[in-house]
């Protein structure tokens, strides 16, 4: 499995062929040069100018920027030929900073950065993952502000407390939730492809649960609410979760291996049925039934001061011990996508871009969103497959530059380039010091160094071409 940025665009339909050459060539231009402004990435007045023009023509949007990649990632899941992780999250895209971007949203609350609330956006995305851990692509994307949701159902006094309550699913913030998860089962169908949803506290919505187990697909959400159960105890009392694991037998004692460290943690197992929430007769949505669902519970035993703790529902098989440490194997995948909104907005700074309103700026953190993608994905397939041949994602004149830079930097490399190798040298070149003791290298090197290898290759065609 090989992939190009140009891959990934080139069969974008814009209704304008120009468009498509333009996106594959900007989105081209900012890999190559992280944390590189707009100006900066372009390298010339001629491109920056198409780059604005792009971002602003009214044939441009975010799902059809997204097309061809999504089309390209189902086929991947496809032939990866085992389930596919989708694992979905939320960030902010903040631009207060910048007071003269039109049509941006207000947060409900201010941070402690910015007193008047903040503004800006909120991205929630979805990404594909196989078992492995590699990123297969961007399942789907949705851009909102709270006043998109509050507009929706003609709310209007923005902090009359305990409004949320009143609404249905679908009108509150968190149907977002519902919808992904909707729309990756469809896509599942259609390419015929088994989903297992992964989600963090945020998506502990019962509704969420209940459509996951309608739906007939597989989860693993970790717990927020202490949820009441099923049954009655001796005193005529319902149950909750919290009392129910308390009573459970250990299941095992295992050691994972966080940021480089060691930590034990216990492992509790139950099977048990949530019972529905009550709702107010204006936010009903449907009939809630009780769900039957594995409860695998985690927490770390070797520290007492914030010790780590995944209370977890899945309907995943957990029959067995492995089966449970698959449910937990499934989870810790869920990070992958803390890493890729890292990507975007620490990376390739999606949050300095100075576009002139909200159209613009959701183009642009789309082209930045695949972008991010595929350096996240050259760095996860070069741990997996480090023996695959690096000029099957590097041109030439890029290994040519490696070898020079391997050279200078006394690492090891032959002509016929494998991918582990190269990595080794954009991570050097990025910062990264190749120490005994110091284990692989992080995203942040790649970034850097993938830049500085750029940057090598414009003063070699500089030189070359003239």
């Amino acid at each position: 499995m090989t992939c190009t940025i140009g891959g990934e665009l080139s069969r974008c339909d814009f209704g304008d062929a120009r468009l498509t050459t333009r996106v594959v060539k900007l989105a081209s231009s900012i890999c190559e040069h992280p944390k590189a402004s707009i100006n900066a990435a372009c390298g010339s007045f001629a491109a920056s100018k198409g780059a604005y023009r792009f971002f602003q023509n009214e044939n441009v949007k975010p799902d059809k920027i997204l097309a061809n990649h999504i089309q390209n990632t189902c086929e991947r899941a496809a032939n990866d030929g085992r389930p596919i992780l989708a694992i979905q999250d939320t960030t902010d895209l903040i631009y207060t900073k910048f007071p003269s971007i039109k049509d941006l949203g207000q947060r409900l609350k201010a941070s402690k950065d910015y007193d008047q609330g903040v503004k800006g956006l909120m991205l929630h995305s979805t990404l594909a993952l196989n078992m492995d851990g590699v990123p297969l692509g961007i399942a789907k994307q949705t851009f909102f502000t709270f006043d998109d949701v509050k507009a929706g159902r003609g709310q209007k006094n923005t902090n009359e407390r305990g409004i949320n309550k009143t609404f249905p699913i679908n009108k509150k913030v968190s149907y977002r939730w519902l919808d992904h998860l909707q729309s990756l089962n469809k896509l599942a169908r259609t390419h015929n492809t088994s989903i297992i949803h992964v989600a963090d506290r945020e998506a502990d919505i019962y509704e969420f649960l209940h459509l996951s187990a309608t739906e007939a697909s597989s989860f693993v959400v970790r717990s927020k609410s202490d949820r009441l159960t099923q049954g009655v105890t001796r005193r005529g009392k319902t149950p909750t979760l919290t009392k129910l694991i308390a009573n459970a037998n250990a299941l095992l004692t295992v050691a994972f291996d966080v940021d480089g460290v060691e930590i034990k943690c216990e492992i509790r197992h139950l099977t048990t049925t949530l019972r529905p929430p009550q709702r107010l007769p204006t936010a009903q949505s449907g009939v809630l039934k009780p769900i039957e669902v594995s409860v695998v519970d985690v927490r770390q035993t070797d520290r007492n001061d914030d010790p780590i703790h995944w209370r977890l529902f899945t309907n995943l098989p957990c029959g067995s011990v492995e089966e449970v440490l698959n449910v937990v194997k499934v989870y810790r995948h869920r990070w992958a996508i803390e890493c890729f909104h890292r990507i975007l907005k620490s990376g390739f700074q999606v949050e300095a871009a100075r576009l002139a309103n909200r159209q613009r700026i959701e183009n642009f953190a789309t082209v930045l969103s695949i972008v991010s993608w595929f350096i996240f994905w050259l760095y996860k397939f070069g741990r997996i497959s480090p023996s695959t041949l690096a000029a099957s994602v590097i041109d030439k004149d890029g290994i040519k530059v490696l070898l020079v830079s391997a050279k200078k930097l006394k690492i090891k490399a032959s002509r016929t380039m494998t991918l582990g190798e190269a990595l080794l040298i954009v991570a050097r070149l990025g910062g990264f010091l190749g120490r005994t003791g110091d284990g692989d290298p992080g995203m942040q090197s790649i970034w850097r160094g993938w830049r500085c290898l750029a940057e090598r290759m414009d003063f070699l065609d500089a030189l070359t071409y003239g």
